[in-house]
């Protein structure tokens, strides 16, 4: 083993590429380490021996002390720690970060300090009420990632995805969870997230609409171009030189930049493949990754409600809510998240009125609070949206 460190600092002395001082002081350290290893009675394994033969190639590429030091303390270890805890699911992975902590002097065969990393990410998908099949989808892509997976010697796989969902299932806040997780274990190079619509890509003449939607994803290089609505960049039913030139300009980039940009676009399936995918056939094969947002059943809804009251801090009565009422009027509720939010603002404005003048508690909810303003939601809908039916049994 000594005869190998030798022959490693032997290469150190005839080694003359590097820039003098730098060159002293990684030999003067890593001198040191070797050292200070060898009398605390340490034997190096098989495979530090390895690294130790290896690492001439390796310091080609060494300019300075602090990435010689770091090189050292990456490779020269004490202790392999194989990490095999079953990852059926996010909350596996956040489980691993609770149970294992990052050592400098160990090696896992897990990028554990990148799951470290991105465990408030991880927390916050995972707080997210249903949506189980794109909480797999992400799990999936991620653990893909975490493994380099998508690196070869031919350039990276495209990292584009499509989140199908209709409107108020949080679409956009995956999206940005998606972009700051990547950002932080190198798959991006920035936290940088754009989020355009129609108005922001395609301009009022032929022409601009290519140098707009260019800029724009200059905008985005080395994050996330979030495309919300992406289906109101075309039309279903005639051709439009606009939408199909900022689209053609869109696929170029995903290919150019496939390796310094992430595109994500929503909206629902159908009115995506009739529109943004019928114009330019090649858009398909590049979003290789499709995540689903199932609509929200009533028990979740119910649940979403409940989460926003709670984080509002406010509070409900014990029997304010009722299964089936959501199951009543659920119906109404085609915004989803968007709508909770919505009838828990206009419940606070019924309170208040309710309670005013009146030795009541305040920001506690009862029953006639949340039907009085389902009523004022309901009156706030465009009239072709009401099934007024539902008036006749609000408290169903």
């Amino acid at each position: 083993m000594l005869n190998s460190s030798k022959r490693f600092v032997k290469y150190l002395d005839n080694y003359d590429k590097i820039h003098q001082k730098n060159y002293n002081n990684l030999l003067y350290h890593i001198r040191n380490e070797f050292n200070n290893y060898f009398k605390e009675g340490n034997e190096l394994s098989e495979d530090n021996e390895l690294f130790i033969l290896n690492s001439p190639r390796k310091l080609k590429r060494v300019r300075s002390f602090e990435k010689g030091k770091k090189l050292f303390e990456k490779e020269i270890i004490k202790e392999k720690v194989d990490i095999n805890d079953s990852i059926d699911n996010i909350q596996d992975l956040i489980e691993i970060t609770e149970k294992y902590t990052v050592e400098s002097s160990k090696q896992y065969n897990i990028d554990l300090e990148a799951i470290q990393k991105i465990k408030p990410d991880l927390i916050e998908i995972n707080k997210f009420i249903g949506i189980g099949k794109l909480k797999q989808n992400v799990l999936n892509q991620l653990l893909y990632f975490l493994q380099d997976l998508h690196i070869s010697s031919k350039g990276g796989d495209y990292k584009h995805t499509v989140i199908y969902g209709p409107p108020g299932t949080g679409k956009t806040e995956i999206a940005r969870i998606l972009g700051k997780m990547y950002s932080k274990i190198g798959v991006l190079k920035t936290n940088n997230f754009v989020k355009v619509t129609r108005q922001d890509l395609i301009a009022g003449y032929l022409g601009q609409t290519a140098i707009k939607t260019a800029k724009v994803i200059e905008e985005a290089k080395g994050g996330v171009l979030f495309i919300d609505e992406a289906y109101s960049l075309a039309n279903s039913e005639k051709e439009d030189s606009f939408s199909k030139e900022c689209l053609d300009t869109i696929c170029e980039c995903l290919s150019n930049y496939k390796d310094d940009l992430m595109v994500i676009i929503a909206g629902y399936e159908d009115e995506l493949n009739n529109t943004f995918f019928r114009v330019n056939k090649g858009l398909e094969s590049r979003f290789i990754w499709r995540f689903t947002m199932d609509p929200y059943n009533p028990e979740e809804l119910m649940e979403i409600y409940n989460k926003i009251v709670m984080e509002n801090e406010w509070k409900l009565k014990e029997d304010a809510l009722s299964l089936e009422w959501f199951k009543k009027n659920s119906k109404q509720f085609t915004n989803y998240g968007r709508d909770m939010e919505q009838l828990f603002t206009y419940t606070k404005i019924c309170h208040s009125r309710r309670i005013y003048g009146k030795n009541e508690e305040k920001k506690n909810i009862d029953k006639e609070d949340i039907v009085n303003g389902f009523k004022m939601f309901i009156d706030n809908r465009k009239e072709d949206k009401i099934d007024t039916s539902i008036l006749y049994s609000l408290y169903c």
